[in-house]
């Protein structure tokens, strides 16, 4: 790495750094990018070169914390079955919100209404997650649990979005546990499994 791309990663981790101390002391509204820009000790500019708008570091904060999680699910699975795998892998998930849920309420409400570069990239962010479902899809198939006709990038983004729901009307209140949400994902979970499991009926 050249000695100019060490600065350049050295001052996004300030950025990242100071971002995510403010965002979740003083909360995501309350704080100012003039303020983020001082705790990572760079210009209001520089700070604009890294991240055009407020709300595209936090979007960057948040998936990184999430895409780690993603990876400790995957790579803490018993392997016994795919319903097991994907209460897993969801519950993990659920967890990285839970840590910061002001911050993930934020994040969610975000993300439903990026536009230009930033919607594009956030598409292509989900779409990685849904090839990771889709890749327990594929290891259950070859077990022998589902009808291997079924697509697994199709049967992934539908698990995916029982989770999504249940993530944003677990955030937004609508559902009053964290408790009664895990019930609720596993639920649809099931039911979804099953209709797979028919599927070449």
């Amino acid at each position: 790495m050249s000695r100019r791309a060490r600065r350049k990663e050295q001052t996004l981790r300030r950025i990242e750094e100071a971002g995510w101390s403010l965002f979740t002391t003083r909360g995501y509204e309350a704080t100012s990018t003039r303020e983020i820009a001082d705790a990572a000790d760079i210009a209001a500019g520089t700070l604009f070169n890294y991240f055009p708008e407020k709300r595209s570091l936090l979007i960057h904060l948040m998936q990184q914390r999430i895409d780690e999680a993603m990876h400790r699910g995957l790579d803490t699975l018993a392997g016994s079955s795919l319903e097991e795998d994907l209460t897993h892998v969801l519950d993990v998930l659920t967890q990285c919100y839970a840590k910061e849920r002001r911050l993930s309420r934020v994040f969610v409400k975000e993300l439903l209404f990026t536009d230009g570069e930033q919607r594009a990239e956030s598409a292509a962010w989900t779409f990685e997650l849904v090839k990771r479902i889709a890749g327990l899809i594929r290891a259950a198939q070859g077990r022998g649990e589902l009808d291997p006709a079924v697509d697994p990038l199709e049967a992934g983004q539908q698990l995916f979005s029982a989770h999504y729901f249940g993530l944003v009307t677990w955030l937004g209140g609508t559902i009053p546990s964290r408790a009664a949400h895990q019930e609720q994902v596993r639920a649809s979970l099931r039911l979804l499994l099953r209709g797979l499991g028919r599927s070449a009926a």
